[in-house]
């Protein structure tokens, strides 16, 4: 591809060929940190330790309400 544009970036994130294998990892990682977790707060913090600038926190928080079964989607 010419271009990626990642769907959660932020404003100046660089965008290149990197970007799908970070997400996929991010994913991966989540996936592991899920069954670690006691709640969606254990999960976040999880997330956000692995991932200080990962940014989009509100997709974050709901992600994990999803996962740990707080939030019906």
């Amino acid at each position: 591809p010419s271009v990626i544009v990642p769907g959660h970036a932020i404003v100046g994130d660089v965008a290149d060929i990197d970007s799908p294998a970070f997400t996929a990892k991010y994913i991966r990682d989540f996936d592991i940190e899920t069954p670690k977790a006691k709640n969606s707060t254990d999960l976040i913090a999880a997330m956000t330790a692995l991932y200080p600038k990962a940014g989009s926190v509100t997709s974050l928080e709901i992600s994990a309400k999803v996962a740990k079964g707080e939030l019906k989607w």
